[in-house]
Order: C-alpha cells, then structure tokens, then sequence
C-alpha cells in the first residue's frame, strides 16, 4: 500500500513536471508568459492574485478594449491595463502610442506608452497567481525539495525480498528421502 502511495505521488510530481517544461517551451516557441495582477487597477475582471497568460503582438496590431501588458522602461514592473487608443508611432513603422486604463481606476494613465510589442491576455485564472507567488519562497521551494528528494528516495530503495526457507521445496523434500543434498550430490552419512 505504502509502495503504490509512493509510485502515484512520484507519477503526481512527474506530471507537474512535465507541464512545467510544456510551459517554458511555450515560452520560447510561442512568446508566452505570465502575469500575476498584484493590483486591483483591473477588478473586478482580474482581481488581485489572479495569473494571466499573455502572448507578445506588434503593438500595431492593438485595438481599444483589448488588455495589454507593457513596461515603460525596461527596469520597471510590467502594467497590465485596458487599452484606450492605439495611434501609429510617427517615430517607427511597427511602433504605436498606447493610452492605458486599468477597470477599476477613474482615469486613464497619466504617461502614454511608445512601444514596439505588447504582450496581450489569453485566459486568466483567478487566485493562482498568489498560489505561484507563494510558491517562489525559499521555505517552500526547500521544503518540496527535501519533499521530493525523500519521496524519489523512498519509492526507488532497494527493498530486501522476504527469505523462502527450502523446506517446502520439492528439493528438499526428495532429498529427505534419498540422502541426497539438494544440488543432486550424497550427503556424508
């Protein structure tokens, strides 16, 4: 019982691995990302905690209504709004001049955002964002390490099979009678 425990919790953390290297390849190949909202600026739609996927467009390609996330420089944390006007960029053929809002703020954002590419929204899930947040801390990142160490560990020691005594066997029985060791030699009378 305890050795098929063991086998379905490493297949459990087998699984997660496996979506977690599904999710840097789409990284890579597709230009995916994600994004926790640390904010309420766009509740109630996305509220506080919640991960969103977003995937990088030209910044062109924006309409009013869609969120986009951006940067205004690349040292700052990134802001995830409502797009309010998309107008070309005079000063770059794939650039545009972007006038952001979040949901829940009364007014637009006070800089307008010159950019070559946004990342737009996928899907987003409420609350996971924090369970991802959480997860990042050194206690519960060396926790799950010592976690899995002890359950590969435990699943893959080597485990003593339980010793037959060969007085049940056929060998020894026949040998009983014949005065013969079991290895088909005479045993010393």
């Amino acid at each position: 019982m305890l050795t098929r425990a063991g086998s379905l919790g490493l297949t459990l953390v087998a699984v997660l691995g496996a979506a977690c290297i599904a999710a840097i390849l789409a990284s890579v190949l597709f230009k995916v990302s994600f994004v926790v909202f640390r904010t309420g600026s766009m509740t109630p739609a996305y509220p506080v905690g919640a991960l969103a996927a977003v995937h990088e467009v030209p910044a062109s390609s924006l309409k009013p209504g869609d969120v986009a996330t951006v940067q205004r420089t690349a040292e700052s944390v990134p802001v995830t709004h409502r797009v309010v006007t998309v107008t070309p960029d005079p000063a770059s053929t794939d650039g545009a001049v972007l006038i952001l809002k979040g949901d829940a703020n009364t007014s637009e954002d006070p800089v307008e955002y010159r950019v070559q590419s946004v990342r737009t929204m996928l899907f987003a899930v409420p609350e996971l964002g924090s369970w991802v947040m959480g997860a990042r801390s050194p206690w519960v990142i060396g926790g799950s390490t010592a976690l899995l160490a002890g359950l590969v560990g435990w699943v893959f020691w080597p485990r003593q099979e339980p010793e037959t005594s060969d007085a049940g066997s056929p060998d020894a029985a026949s040998a009983e009678h014949t005065g013969e060791v079991p290895d088909g030699t005479a045993a010393p009378r």
